[in-house]
């Protein structure tokens, strides 16, 4: 008797167990979403563009962007996710409807929110030219989405305001060719600089080489803009107003004495970024000799040299043999860093001795190179 019942209660038990079993959920199928984060004009990848899905306000996945700008977003259970597509100051956002075992492709998302940017215009250099190249321009009215102004002569159009050369008989580069590259607000540099208030209107501040030098008295509205969270990038000549910034040099990077005393016109710098050096070659075909070097070609002659950097606080990203005149006027050759980012603050500066082309006619290699540092500069 006692066997029947040990038996009943065993059978009783599996049952149970059996039951349970049967009414455990089935795993729920995991979705994903790919896509491609691009530039504003749709074509070029953003390399390291911080991809974030959250459903019900909560991260839910993230992930970084490839060299391609190709993402993948996984382990999504079915409902409504919002993507969050970043890069520094640049984005963009979408709404996805996932269903459970679904592998959403999202082909090419551009970046359609951008910071409020500024260029002041110079003779020797144009950097407003690879912004309407990346795409920062309305497609309905090609006018760029971002202010020029005038940086040469107050009370002057920009136009072919200077002919003279930029040092040692050089010549200014050609004027631009595009006319929506024109200075589009009616307020000079002087204005701008002098005002702390119209400073801050700015995320980002572009200073073209060849601007005028003579308002360096508001070079402390400068390190307020910057350090209060503005992003600065300047080239060459435009170090005039960096000074209030990087002091005696000791902190960031210091210029060398000699003013204006580079002689080199090219240099085939080490390029010290990887993902750079990836980008370049993987989605232009841009030969990156040895693995590592690059020929740099944007110089003019009388460029302003950068005695040395602090390592600790500076980033440096590229490298070669230059020539110029020490501080005893002496032409000597050296390996010299040629460009710069460095965070001052709440923000940022990008520094570089070398030019962008000043011609609307497309990229060349060191436009490339600008493509890429515009971006990652707006990250500091």
């Amino acid at each position: 008797m006692k066997i029947q019942k040990l038996t009943l209660i065993a059978l009783v038990f599996s049952f149970l167990l059996s039951c349970e079993k049967d009414n455990e959920a089935a795993p729920i199928a995991e979705s994903s979403i790919s896509g491609k984060f691009l530039a504003p004009n749709n074509t070029d990848p953003i390399v390291n563009g911080l991809i974030v899905a959250m459903k019900d306000e909560t991260v839910v996945s993230e992930t970084l962007t490839g060299t391609d700008g190709s993402f993948r977003l996984t382990d999504l259970t079915a409902g409504t996710y919002t993507i969050s597509l970043k890069k520094g100051l640049f984005s963009s956002e979408r709404t996805v409807e996932v269903a459970e075992d679904d592998d959403i492709d999202i082909p090419n998302i551009p970046i359609e929110i951008f910071p409020r940017i500024g260029v002041v215009t110079g003779s020797y250099d144009n950097i407003e030219s690879v912004l309407y190249d990346i795409g920062l321009v309305n497609p309905m009215t090609q006018e760029p989405l971002f202010d020029i102004i005038n940086g040469r002569y107050a009370g002057r159009p920009s136009g072919n305001a200077s002919k003279h050369g930029h040092g040692h008989g050089a010549n200014a580069i050609p004027t631009k060719e595009n006319t929506f590259l024109e200075p589009n607000v009616d307020f000079h540099f002087s204005d701008l600089i002098a005002s702390p208030d119209m400073l801050a209107e700015y995320d980002i501040l572009f200073l073209n080489c060849g601007l005028r030098e003579v308002y360096t008295e508001h070079n402390a509205n400068i390190f307020d803009f910057v350090n209060n969270g503005g992003i600065l990038y300047a080239t060459d000549w435009a170090f005039k107003y960096l000074e209030g910034i990087t002091g005696d040099g000791q902190q960031y990077i210091d210029f060398l004495d000699n003013e204006k005393s580079g002689i080199s016109m090219s240099t085939e710098a080490t390029i010290f970024d990887q993902d750079l050096i990836d980008w370049l070659q993987d989605n232009f075909n841009i030969t990156v000799n040895n693995d590592d070097t690059i020929l740099l070609d944007e110089f003019i002659g009388g460029w302003q040299v950068v005695d040395s950097a602090n390592d600790a606080t500076v980033i440096s990203w590229f490298n070669g043999p230059a020539q110029f005149r020490d501080n005893s006027g002496t032409p000597v050759t050296e390996n010299k860093d040629l460009a710069f980012t460095f965070q001052v603050g709440e923000g940022g500066v990008f520094y570089s001795s070398f030019h962008t082309e000043n011609n609307d006619d497309g990229f060349n290699t060191v436009d490339r190179i600008l493509e890429y540092l515009v971006f990652e500069l707006s990250g500091l």
